[in-house]
């Protein structure tokens, strides 16, 4: 065992972190937040027992804080635990129930408000239409109620489980102590099953979170586009022809103390909307602030926010005009065609002005997010229940936003904030290298290159110009035919039906690192080590950066391996933001290619070489010979040459297409690989230990399996006698040490 402590407000875990350790608290009060959900954990309580492969919470220090850690990955490490901490059995068994118990409640007690909140909005909603048809008013800011589905959680508990557990807790919990600790057999088994429940109940837990973000902001946002906004219409509008109010404002305040009542919703939004209503009912009635007739386009408030007027404004206008009604026939049409180059041309330089606006804006007219955002140009492009979940998405752009996932707007202000470094443009360079062969043409000054390489403007221009561009485009999946503008060819489905979200992706970046375990790991050499230490190369994982472009698309792009010379930078994966093809697929064959072009940047001019063993050196000089090679039969051979057609020769494609099959059937034992190929494909990406002691008994496996088991032991062995040495002389094993000597144990 080990002790580790927190300072007050330290981060001991973040979601989608693997878990390596488990952690009982000793001192101090660690909270498990999930979203708007926020549990406290005390002392005893056990932190990673809910979890599995991956954390699916965060867990935040709320005082200073002392923990004892210790490595359990399954049942074997806790029956190890407990030979080695005995007096700790019954202390654990009880917390874990404990700690199910204070789960269950959670879940209960969301499962029972995302009820009520589909009650309360269809009930509102009614009566609100009530009032709008007797009154015969007219509005456009309500979004349609009616396609608002009811919660339905996958992850369910049943009422029988929460009552039996809530009587056990009340009524017979030392019987069971008694009885669950008289062996580990039973007191692990115990653990476990409660363990199960937990997870469970927490993935319910992240469905009803989920159920919230999604549809809090139908009922009262800081949008104005919602049910509650609706009403103080309503209301201005009954004030102001001097009608009977009565009804309309009851509905009001009702709606405030029901959200006023529930965990969802920031106190800070309650009592700026509560304001509102206070400010319309003390007002004068004044005349009615807008009104439909004589409204701009959305596509003008795009324009006027970008700062474009007069000629040039008009022209754009009436270009998009144009092409809105033959934007369908790109394809058969050359004067569509050409119009849709020119219009995807000046949907860029708009993009730069209102860009350039937009980040240091506070306050960003919601027409111009969904342009930002999505690619959302006007009304004219889609229809307006797609429009409608379009703006539905940018009330909670949380969805698609976090440490390691962009939209393209946050990316572009990443960017332009000095946060990201801008792309490699088409041809390999960065930025600074375009810069050096600007020079070189007689483009700027040589003492031009450091004053614009930190320029924000010239780094935003740079990335749009060199990679929003062409990767926009890529990712669209047709080049001959894309179109910049969103527009409901593209779009067919609901616009929420096919967003890609962050938990879309981490469910399928986390299914490839419970597989390929060391999927994004890398060699990190540091100057700051000491020097016993200095030569060792330390096994750092780093996620990639993955950037959703704007369009409704079919591909996806591995566009960089890193974010620099360094080795410890994200990769960059590019999405579509609304995927037509399916997420988890495509996310293994980026997977493939960020493995190749990894290894070909450590390797560098020997990438190829042979007598360095690598992925690329060994897979190359297979498919270089694979017509001699005498362990290969004709049938297997002819394979390999057809895989090499289809991939045009070039040897990373067979390499990504062998990299799918070996994600997706071989590590399940559906063998689709031939026998040459499959012990290159382990040495350099194995498969994580559960899934080795599944197939070690598997001839096809068993000798690559012992040969890797082998040879992690005595890395293992090695580096422990290091680390050994090293803090018997006073050193301290830092969590880049620790995580580095965990590698060679997963």
């Amino acid at each position: 065992m080990e002790i580790r402590e927190l300072k007050k407000g330290e981060l001991l875990a973040q979601k989608n972190n693997p878990v390596k350790e488990w952690y009982i608290i000793q001192e101090g009060t660690i909270i498990q937040k999930n979203d708007f959900v926020e549990n406290e954990l005390g002392v005893n309580a056990i932190i990673g027992i809910l979890e599995q492969d991956f954390f699916i919470c965060d867990y935040i220090a709320k005082t200073d804080c002392k923990l004892i850690l210790f490595v359990c990955r399954g049942v074997d490490d806790l029956k190890h635990f407990f030979k080695q901490q005995a007096k700790m059995r019954t202390l654990f068994l009880q917390t874990a129930i404990s700690q199910r118990y204070q789960q269950f409640r959670i879940y209960d007690r969301l499962f029972r408000l995302a009820n009520q909140f589909s009650v309360y909005l269809d009930k509102a909603f009614e009566q609100y239409q009530s009032i709008v048809i007797h009154n015969r008013f007219e509005t456009t800011k309500v979004p349609d109620i009616s396609t608002f589905q009811p919660l339905n959680v996958t992850h369910e508990l049943q009422k029988w489980e929460i009552d039996s557990l809530a009587s056990l807790m009340k009524n017979c919990m030392a019987d069971y102590m008694k009885i669950y600790t008289t062996d580990d057999n039973l007191t692990v088994g115990a653990i476990m099953e409660t363990s199960a429940q937990m997870h469970r109940a927490m993935q319910g837990i992240m469905q009803m979170i989920e159920f919230f973000v999604v549809n809090r902001d139908l009922l009262i946002s800081d949008k104005n586009r919602d049910l509650y906004h609706g009403m103080l219409s309503l209301f201005a509008f009954l004030r102001k022809e001097k009608r009977d109010t009565a009804e309309i404002e009851k509905l009001i305040v009702d709606t405030i103390k029901f959200t006023q009542s529930t965990t969802v919703y920031s106190k800070s939004l309650l009592e700026a909307c509560a304001k509102e209503y206070n400010t319309i009912k003390t007002s004068e009635v004044a005349e009615e602030e807008d009104t439909e007739e004589g409204a701009s386009s959305d596509f003008e408030i795009i324009l006027d926010y970008s700062g474009f007027i007069n000629e040039q404004k008009e022209e754009y206008i009436k270009h998009f005009a144009e092409y809105t009604k033959c934007y369908t026939k790109i394809q058969k049409n050359k004067d569509a065609n050409t119009l849709r180059k020119q219009v995807n041309n000046e949907f860029y330089e708009i993009y730069k002005k209102c860009f350039l606006r937009a980040v240091n804006d506070r306050s960003i007219p919601a027409t111009v997010e969904m342009f930002l955002n999505f690619g959302y140009v006007d009304g004219s492009f889609l229809e307006e229940d797609k429009i409608n979940g379009l703006f539905s998405i940018t009330t909670h752009m949380d969805q698609v936003s976090s440490e390691h996932v962009f939209t393209i707007f946050n990316w572009l202000k990443a960017v332009y904030r000095g946060d990201r470094e801008p792309s490699r443009n088409e041809f390999d360079l960065d930025f600074r290298q375009y810069l050096v062969e600007e020079y070189k043409s007689g483009n700027i000054k040589k003492e031009d290159i450091d004053k614009i390489v930190v320029m924000p403007e010239e780094r935003v221009a740079f990335e749009i110009d060199n990679m929003f561009k062409t990767v926009n485009r890529l990712t669209y999946g047709n080049i001959s035919s894309f179109n910049a503008c969103l527009n409901d060819t593209d779009l067919f489905n609901d616009p929420t039906a096919m967003l890609v979200t962050v938990n879309k992706l981490y469910k399928e970046i986390n299914q490839i690192r419970s597989i390929d375990y060391s999927a994004f790991y890398r060699p990190v050499y540091s100057n700051d080590m000491p020097d016993a230490l200095k030569n060792e190369a330390l096994m750092k994982e780093v996620l990639p950066d993955i950037i959703l472009m704007p369009n409704a698309g079919s591909r996806g792009m591995m566009w960089q391996e890193t974010a620099s010379i360094k080795n410890d930078t994200p990769a960059r994966f590019m999405l579509p933001m609304f995927a037509t093809c399916d997420i988890g697929d495509t996310l293994i064959e980026l997977t493939a290619r960020f493995r190749w072009e990894m290894c070909r940047k450590i390797q560098g001019a020997r990438w190829n070489d042979i007598r360095e063993h690598s992925l690329t050196a060994d897979y190359y000089d297979y498919l270089q010979f694979y017509k001699k090679n005498h362990d290969l039969s004709n049938d297997t051979k002819d394979q390999i040459k057809s895989a090499l057609q289809k991939a045009k020769n070039t040897f990373r494609e067979v390499f990504v297409r062998d990299y799918f099959n070996w994600i997706k059937y071989e590590s399940k034992g559906g063998f689709r690989l031939n026998k040459v190929v499959r012990p290159i494909i382990f040495t350099y990406c194995p498969f994580s230990k559960e899934i080795r002691g599944k197939l070690e008994e598997s001839p096809m496996f068993s000798d690559a399996i012992h040969k890797f088991n082998v040879n992690n032991a005595k890395q293992l062995k090695r580096l422990s006698a290091i680390y050994d040495k090293y803090t018997r002389d006073g050193g301290v094993i830092t969590p880049e040490l620790k995580e580095n000597l965990d590698y060679y144990d997963l």
